[in-house]
């Protein structure tokens, strides 16, 4: 059984490994209790807003740490083409790691989104995308790109990004992180030369 203090951790670590693997509708209040090891009383008191919140803030988390692993690379120094290739190649090393059986939780979640989710979860989604396509942008444009044709290669990168998650767990395989790198880069140099 979880300690008190861990159970608000741990339910929310719970939830992005089972969003991963069958996105938001497939996973119950139960699955999460159980995952977690939290009590069923400490759902409702870290979470009054029950699994929607214990989602918006599993996808906040993530949000936050991928945004700071595309600050961090931006930083590094690295060249536009080491930046997509180093995005692609860990993103084929996240999926490969769980044997094909989960993606990014927030393309499983986006993917699913119906009038049935509320709306801090989609806010939550929305907010972590817009995030991670700020940070991409701004790679771009220390390359040498122009804000707008930023724009338009940070949007192509990042649903590239999340597409090749839920292609390679269909086909089992890391090729469509390394046929979306190629085809980023060559979105950049083209772009890099308008």
């Amino acid at each position: 059984m979880a300690k008190a203090s861990s159970a608000r951790e741990d339910l929310i670590d719970a939830a992005v490994e089972l969003f991963r693997a069958r996105g938001y509708e497939g996973v119950g209040v139960a699955e999460l209790l159980q995952k977690s090891g939290a009590p069923r009383g400490s759902l409702y008191f870290h979470f009054p807003g029950g699994k929607e919140q214990i989602g918006a803030e599993a996808v906040a988390r993530v949000g936050a740490e991928v945004e700071q692993r595309f600050r961090e690379l931006r930083q590094s120094g690295v060249d536009l083409d080491a930046y997509i290739d180093k995005v692609f190649k860990t993103t084929a090393q996240e999926v490969k790691e769980r044997e094909y059986h989960a993606s990014c939780p927030m393309a499983a979640i986006a993917a699913e989104f119906s009038s049935a989710h509320g709306p801090n979860l989609h806010a939550a989604v929305r907010g972590a995308f817009n995030a991670w396509q700020r940070e991409i942008v701004l790679a771009a444009q220390e390359s040498g790109m122009n804000a707008k044709n930023a724009e338009i290669f940070a949007s192509a990168m990042l649903a590239s990004m999340e597409g090749a998650f839920i292609v390679s767990k269909a086909q089992v395989s890391p090729a469509a992180h390394a046929n979306s790198a190629r085809a980023i880069k060559a979105l950049a140099s083209v772009l890099r030369a308008n």
